[in-house]
């Protein structure tokens, strides 16, 4: 936020933005119903049940996949490497679909910390900030509240003022995206497909199976296919059907698509969350993660 301007005309900005930024979300709403899924449906993967088993984790997989999840994660938490991305990201927000967006990513596990840049189809933010605890806004009445991340608007609203504070799980946020973005990345991907594979298999309504072999962005992959007893938004599950591809050599989950029917068909999607070009260990530190880095 440029440094000439006083408390009271930084705060009028302040709202006029948070204004525009609302408008913004209404128009986009209304006409993001126009949007047709982009998905990889139809990747070809091959069953194969003569080869040999070569590591206990892909033994897992195929024989135990609630089990791999719980171990990739494990891993995870255990090395707690930052990496860095490219995030494509398509949703089913309300009854609109949203565009296909790509998102350049920069992550690190402590503090929990992410920036988000978009790269195309921005909505109301073109870049996103969180640090936990760092914006934490302790006078605010609701405690879901007041976890906030700096934004830099985006459609131009940028050239108005450099960057605003936004509570992570307000209005704005959940109207924008089906997840917060402190629920962002390979852990918490994995703690929310674990999460509901263990509510259902404790019901007896789990049916989660290894579905063969395949490719994505160039890399070897498994498939994993999980079903559950989908009833709508408001259910107890968050899809019917959660396609989810893993890493050969990494042991994460490159790849996500949630669909709202057991066909799994294009216009039943819910959810499309991709990691393309992960690169793990890239020395990510304080100044990554700070708004001046980026002119906000």
């Amino acid at each position: 936020m440029p440094r000439d301007l006083n408390p009271k005309m930084r705060r009028r900005l302040q709202i006029v933005s948070a204004l525009l930024l609302a408008g913004i979300l209404y128009a986009e709403l209304a006409f993001d119903a126009e949007h047709a899924p982009v998905i990889n449906k139809g990747l070809p993967f091959v069953l194969a049940d003569d080869k040999i088993v070569q590591t206990p984790f892909e033994q897992l997989v195929r024989m135990d996949p609630l089990q791999a999840l719980i171990v990739a994660r494990e891993g995870l938490v255990r090395d707690s490497r930052d990496y860095t991305c490219t995030f494509v990201k398509q949703e089913r927000i309300g009854a609109a679909m949203s565009a296909e967006q790509e998102i350049e990513v920069k992550f690190r596990p402590e503090p929990y910390s992410v920036v988000m840049h978009w790269l195309r189809n921005e909505g109301m933010a073109k870049r996103v900030i969180y640090v936990q605890g760092k914006w934490r806004d302790e006078t605010e009445p609701d405690p879901e509240l007041r976890e906030h991340a700096v934004c830099m608007p985006g459609k131009g609203l940028n050239l108005l003022i450099k960057s605003i504070k936004q509570p992570i799980n307000g209005t704005i946020a959940k109207r924008s995206s089906r997840r917060a973005i402190d629920e962002f990345g390979f852990v918490r991907a994995l703690d929310l497909l674990i999460k509901y594979c263990e509510i259902a298999k404790d019901r007896n309504e789990l049916a989660l199976e290894f579905r063969g072999e395949s490719h994505f962005d160039g890399r070897p992959v498994w498939l994993i296919r999980r079903s559950l007893p989908y009833t709508g938004e408001e259910g107890r599950y968050p899809d019917q059907v959660a396609e989810i591809y893993i890493d050969q050599e990494l042991h994460i989950p490159v790849a996500v698509y949630c669909y709202s029917d057991s066909d799994a068909k294009p216009e039943s999607l819910l959810g499309k969350y991709e990691y393309r070009g992960v690169r793990f260990n890239t020395g990510l530190t304080e100044t990554d993660f700070e708004p001046a880095t980026y002119g906000m």
